[in-house]
């Protein structure tokens, strides 16, 4: 849920200013709304020196992470001496860089011809022997005409001759391609390329070094952060009678402002504390419940919503969840990600631990999605018709989802459960939507999304009849889904799409005359039934990503079984090939769950973000709610 924000206005005597900025800092309650025109030299290079600071931060924790460094941590340097050590060291490094790149390429035109003293060739050209050197294919060479003046063949590599012409006066016409040799001979342009490559090398560890000092760096960053909040804090205060009185907006959470208004009463001073209205930048701040709460940094990737709408969080929390299980949908990879959290829960940092926690419910929807498709690391954990080497025979059990082999063909349960759940997942969100329109504009703006929750129930009770994907087909255990759904009569179809069509059109922008809502009617109901069907079939990936990681995580278990299974069809698990059949199987079900994992995490998102938050009519843009305070968080 959003928490309910208060709106401040100040009025303040001008001498009070100093010491009224450093208790509400202290006090670390209010969120100051921020002039953005306002500025001053003490803001711009706090700001320039957090940049700084943030840049090495990043690259440090880069370079750790890169090099799997831990490090003892150290303290005996300020953040400013590791700033600027960090900004030497990297020029430095980058100057040896640059110059190992021109000894390397010195070293690759130098190798084919040799190490020789280039000032020989300088002896020559001052007794008017000019020296040149030439590089062409092997056919071309025999077949060339060869040079009048004396040439010698140097070397022949890599698909090349490499020959060298001696001539006076005027230069020969040779045809192939001449090359410039660097003035340094073979021998120095390694050595040199060593000794740049020994300084490059403790230029890295001093970098790697510098990495003991995160935490010093965190600390300056939290404290510079909050010495620019409280600059912010006092450039936002505007003046008001010949600068004798300074006024201020801000805003806190309703729970404290009895809090606020015993502090404020401390000072001379003028206040009021109003409800947010429309138009208001209202900083949100979201609090969910502990499972629900795992969820927020999913929809921050986003936006976070706007004050005035509810906050989507609880209602992702599971159709995430759920769309994740469904698109990994493997009892075994859902075992792996249970016990990788739980030991990163156990042993990670604290600041990870969310994170670990979010990870067990994944894994557990995708085990329990994984029961569903009858999926144990590609194999079929029960036995249903076309599955029969299974783990539990006998029995379809709680393979509900399993793919099936019937007379007409395969038939997937997961293709009409994906776009029912999705007209599911639509629904709510059109049911947001019309929340959000009653709470900021009144009853009637609910009707609309009322006539379209009608036209969905109707259009998909209608393809059930058709049996439209399979829709009719759908059976749960004993639960008929398709069937009920299909027997919804003809004439309750017709009521619901004629009534919602009839809403549509009288109440689609209650604001506006009848002549208009019915032309914008015609727009909205266009883009509404367009929208419909594409974002109805957008499910169909939760569906096919389940399919194409359990047929491919069966791949794997074919041909690692390959190495053991004799002509005859029998295995040997005692024959050498077990070694194969091992590696094989980790190798490719690691690559597997790697690969899913991603996509199913990736397209869920996509379900949200795109299909989910479009019929939700989500605006987003929320700006978070961040109190003026001296907490400082390493």
């Amino acid at each position: 849920m959003i928490v309910e924000m208060k709106k401040l206005t100040l009025l303040l005597y001008h001498r009070e200013k100093e010491q009224f900025l450093r208790k509400l800092h202290e006090l670390g309650v209010v969120h100051v709304e921020e002039n953005p025109d306002a500025s001053s030299e003490a803001l711009r290079e706090v700001q320039e020196t957090i940049r700084a600071a943030e840049r090495v931060r990043q690259a440090l924790h880069r370079l750790e992470a890169a090099k799997k460094l831990s490090l003892e941590p150290k303290s005996d340097k300020d953040a400013d001496e590791v700033v600027a050590l960090y900004g030497e060291i990297e020029s430095r490094s980058e100057n040896l860089e640059n110059q190992l790149q021109v000894q390397k390429k010195n070293v690759s035109v130098l190798e084919p011809w040799g190490d020789f003293d280039p000032s020989y060739v300088e002896r020559l050209g001052e007794a008017g022997i000019g020296v040149r050197f030439f590089e062409t294919s092997p056919k071309k060479f025999e077949t060339m005409e060869k040079p009048a003046v004396p040439f010698e063949v140097i070397n022949r590599k890599g698909g090349s001759v490499y020959f060298a012409v001696f001539e006076r006066g005027e230069k020969t016409k040779v045809d192939a391609d001449e090359v410039t040799l660097p003035a340094i001979s073979l021998s120095t342009a390694r050595r040199r390329m060593q000794e740049i490559e020994g300084k490059k090398a403790g230029a890295d560890r001093e970098l790697d070094e510098l990495t003991r000092y995160q935490g010093v760096l965190n600390g300056f960053l939290a404290e510079q952060q909050s010495g620019r909040d409280l600059e912010s804090a006092r450039l936002s205060m505007g003046d008001q009678v010949e600068g004798r009185v300074l006024s201020f907006t801000g805003w806190l959470p309703a729970a404290k402002e009895e809090k606020i208004r015993a502090f404020l009463d401390q000072f001379p001073a003028w206040y009021r504390t109003d409800d947010p209205a429309q138009g208001d930048k209202v900083p949100v701040e979201l609090v969910n419940k502990k499972a629900a709460g795992l969820f927020e940094p999913i929809v921050n990737i986003y936006s976070l919503p706007d004050y005035f709408e509810l906050d989507p969080t609880p209602f992702i929390a599971p159709f995430f969840a759920f769309f994740f299980g469904l698109c990994l949908g493997d009892l075994g990879y859902g075992a792996v990600l249970i016990v990788v959290s739980l030991v990163g829960l156990a042993k990670g940092p604290k600041n990870f631990k969310p994170f670990m926690a979010l990870g067990i419910i994944l894994g557990t929807m995708t085990a329990v999605a994984g029961i569903f498709l009858n999926t144990f690391f590609g194999h079929p954990i029960f036995q249903v018709p076309g599955y029969e080497n299974a783990f539990v025979a006998g029995t379809r059990a709680a393979a509900l989802l399993a793919p099936v082999e019937t007379e007409t063909g395969t038939y997937f349960p997961a293709m009409p459960f994906a776009v029912y759940i999705g007209v599911l997942q639509i629904i709510v969100g059109v049911i947001l939507k019309g929340i959000n329109r009653v709470r900021n504009n009144g009853p009637v703006w609910g009707i609309q999304p009322v006539s379209h929750i009608m036209m969905i129930i109707a259009v998909t009770a209608y393809l059930a009849r058709l049996d439209f994907l399979d829709l009719k087909k759908l059976e749960l255990g004993q639960f008929a889904i398709g069937e009920v759904v299909a027997s919804v009569p003809m004439n309750v179809i017709i009521v619901l799409i004629a009534g919602g069509l009839v809403l549509h059109m009288l109440f689609n922008n209650p604001h506006k005359g009848l002549a208009m809502r019915m032309g914008l009617g015609l727009w909205d109901l266009y883009q509404f039934a367009q929208g419909l069907m594409s974002d109805g079939l957008s499910y169909l990936r939760l569906f096919a990503l389940g399919l194409a990681g359990g047929l491919l995580g069966a791949a794997f278990n074919q041909i690692a079984f390959m190495f053991i299974t004799a002509e005859d069809g029998s295995v040997n698990y005692a024959s050498v090939g077990i070694i194969g059949t091992i590696a094989v199987l980790i190798a490719g079900h690691t690559l597997n769950l790697v690969l899913s994992a991603l996509s199913a995490f990736v397209h869920p998102l996509r379900l949200i973000f795109v299909e989910f938050y479009n019929n939700l009519q989500f605006k987003g843009g929320g700006v978070p709610y961040r109190p003026l305070s001296k907490e400082i968080k390493a």
